[in-house]
């Protein structure tokens, strides 16, 4: 099958050769707000205060990170790869929103199925609709792609009720409960037809029903077991560089854990061997250092990776990596690093 011919969606991995993505863009970005029992169950503790409506990142930094973004951009478009992004100067503060930065958190794509996200924070509700329902419509034209966008039931705001059972399904209780569909996308990882994601405070039990009444016949979710209290996206956790081959974090999740899933019973696993750093300038406001992992696979052979992080570039290279530097620290102080800022749409498997 030609690359001409692929439907505009069609991806069902993390490292076949990347044809075609998404990249997002920070607009006027600013502190998502939210209750205040998803912010702390979530949120680095010295900066829960930040995360008030109407309070936006310091402009400042907000211009390096579109800057780092629109860098990206370019840098996949110069390995051929076709770029979308979405809607420019969104003002997010006056939307009482978050950002268009990251947009893994609202779009999955599943063969040729790309599903939108029921998030359950509010200020996050009409993210995809307001910053990427042009590419959308770009992508629904191609008939052979199915898009499945939020329904209106996703919307209610019930998650926090307290006569609402919690979705307890270990040793963690988290902060939302099981009253209607949540999850963010970025709580999942494809690995061909098996999909392995994870429980937290964005992602509850309906959220996973929901996505599994979707999912195209043949593929299926596995729910790994994660020690983290804190638990919000799981690619920051674990992450596939090449068939065969996957990279996780020792802190979070065990050997045993993953290999009790039968697509990774043979795979090569390596524990990250450092405790990352956070820099001290620009403050990470909304993740960990353990975003070191949360990097972007072209092709199986190349990743893209923060420039900076000489000690992680090392790592990969051992692992018979290729790794592209790209400046990123200003994307990652609002929210999030390569994986996040993407969404892949085309990826030229060769099953």
């Amino acid at each position: 099958m030609t690359i001409s011919s692929l439907p505009l969606v069609h991806a069902d991995d993390e490292w076949s050769p990347l044809r075609a993505v998404v990249v997002g863009r920070a607009g006027r970005a600013c502190f998502p707000s939210a209750p205040a029992k998803m912010i702390k169950a979530t949120m680095p503790s010295e900066h829960v205060s930040r995360f008030q409506p109407g309070n936006p990142f310091h402009a400042k930094l907000i211009a390096k990170a579109e800057a780092e973004l629109d860098y990206f951009a370019a840098i996949l478009c110069a390995e051929g790869i076709t770029v979308y992004r979405p809607e420019p100067d969104i003002d997010w503060v006056a939307l009482n929103g978050y950002t268009g930065a990251m947009p893994r958190d609202g779009l999955m794509s599943v063969g040729n199925m790309l599903i939108e996200a029921c998030f359950a924070w509010p200020c996050r509700a009409k993210e995809i609709e307001i910053g990427f329902s042009s590419i959308l419509d770009d992508l629904s034209k191609d008939q052979r792609v199915q898009i499945v966008r939020r329904p209106e039931s996703a919307f209610a705001n019930t998650l926090l009720d307290d006569n609402v059972a919690d979705n307890t399904t270990t040793a963690t209780t988290w902060a939302i409960n099981n009253s209607r569909p949540a999850f963010d996308t970025a709580d999942f990882m494809r690995f061909g037809c098996t999909i392995i994601g994870q429980y937290s405070h964005v992602t509850n039990q309906a959220g996973v029903d929901y996505i599994r009444k979707y999912l195209p016949a043949g593929y299926s979710i596995e729910m790994l077991d994660v020690d983290d209290p804190h638990a919000m996206h799981i690619d920051a956790t674990i992450l596939p560089l090449r068939d065969g081959l996957l990279v996780y974090n020792p802190t979070k999740v065990t050997e045993t854990e993953l290999r009790r899933h039968a697509v990774l019973a043979s795979w090569k696993l390596h524990a990250y061997p450092y405790t990352p750093k956070a820099p001290s300038e620009p403050p990470l406001y909304m993740t960990s250092p353990w975003l070191c992992l949360n990097a972007l696979v072209l092709d199986g052979k190349r990743v893209v990776v923060e420039a900076s992080d000489h000690q992680t570039i090392q790592w990969y290279e051992s692992l018979g990596m290729q790794c592209i530097p790209c400046p990123f620290k200003h994307v990652n102080s609002i929210g999030g690093s390569f994986h996040c800022a993407t969404v892949d749409l085309v990826r030229e498997s060769s099953a």
